[in-house]
């Protein structure tokens, strides 16, 4: 590791917090929300995990429950907590080896699936009092229709400044907001569901809530470990259905949504919560749209060339994510 101010800073964090003697620190990863650096130290190699302070959600404070909880309920395939500097916000965590899962298997479905059922076996009353709410919990359609309309407003304030993007708002994203809304809302009516109230406590569940092939390393045997917990909590078992085969970071084919999509719902209720997710599918895709439009704010413009040098030009990402959302829409609603 080449020394600067900042390099040599996070080594002497890494000496703080390594049981051993650290023989080297090597930067991995500057992520869109948090630093990774691969420290080898006399008894093992050690992943530190820098967060990012600049943020509305406790990342590192959920993140480090969740690996707490793993590892008291003896779940697996996580990485294990070796030391914390809350006041710097860095924890050394156990290194998890394995390669980048490119392509997606049916296995893999399964093994992703088994993993969220695995976490709604293990919860215990102590769960309860030491994990909070998800990132942005889908408890209700209320929540959802309130988290798509904060996004969908932010859209609105820089539209002007975005004329690849206004038409698109105007003619496209405005009217389907519209349109599934009510859709949403008679379907639950008609299911008998309450759009406005929370799920009750007790038919919660926890979730990882940003899950897929890019939080997850395939191992030299082939299965797989899962990485990065920042938004793990309390949520709806749909929604793990809904972001995970709705995820833009992966292209899962049909049949591997239905695989996960069946696997999970067997194991929370069947009919039940396939009613309410059939129902709660549009606010679903909506709120997907706006975390991928999201990338159109200047400020989190910003942001991503601070982490991700290799982005390219913005015109050209701005087309690539109204793409994606026009293509998400079409799913669950054309225009008349």
């Amino acid at each position: 590791m080449h020394s600067s101010p900042e390099l040599d800073a996070v080594l002497a964090t890494a000496r703080r917090l390594s049981p051993t003697h650290v023989r080297r620190v090597t930067a991995l990863r500057r992520g869109q929300n948090n630093r990774i650096y691969r420290v080898e130290a006399e008894d093992g190699v050690y992943a530190l995990k820098r967060y990012s302070a600049d943020d509305r959600r406790d990342r590192m404070k959920a993140e480090l429950a969740a690996l707490a909880f793993f590892a008291r309920r003896g779940i697996g395939r996580t990485p294990r907590v070796a030391a914390v500097e809350a006041e710097t916000r860095h924890a050394l965590l156990g290194w998890m080896e394995g390669e980048p899962v490119v392509q997606v298997s049916e296995a893999d479905v399964a093994a992703f699936a088994d993993f969220q059922i695995e976490l709604d076996r293990a919860i215990d009353a102590r769960a309860g009092r030491e994990i909070g709410e998800a990132s942005e919990a889908c408890l209700s359609g209320r929540r959802m229709l309130a988290q798509v309309g904060a996004r969908f407003r932010r859209l609105a304030a820089v539209k002007a400044e975005l004329p690849h993007f206004a038409p698109f708002y105007d003619a496209t994203l405005l009217p389907a907001f519209e349109a599934l809304e009510a859709q949403a809302r008679r379907d639950c009516a008609r299911l008998g569901l309450d759009f406005d109230a929370d799920l009750p406590a007790e038919r919660r569940t926890l979730i990882p809530s940003d899950f897929g092939a890019h939080n997850a390393l395939r191992r030299a045997d082939g299965t797989l470990a899962f990485l990065d917990f920042e938004y793990f909590g309390w949520d709806d078992p749909v929604t793990s259905i809904a972001l995970f085969v709705m995820h833009p970071a992966m292209r899962l084919s049909a049949s591997q949504k239905l695989s996960y999509r069946r696997r999970v719902l067997e194991h929370f209720g069947g009919t039940p919560a396939a009613d309410r997710l059939a129902a709660l599918m549009p606010l679903y895709a909506l709120r997907w749209c706006g975390i991928i439009l999201g990338e159109l704010l200047p400020e989190r413009w910003r942001h991503r060339l601070e982490s991700r040098a290799e982005l390219g030009g913005w015109d050209e990402v701005r087309e690539a994510q109204i793409a994606k959302a026009r293509r998400l829409l079409k799913e669950f609603w054309s225009p008349c």
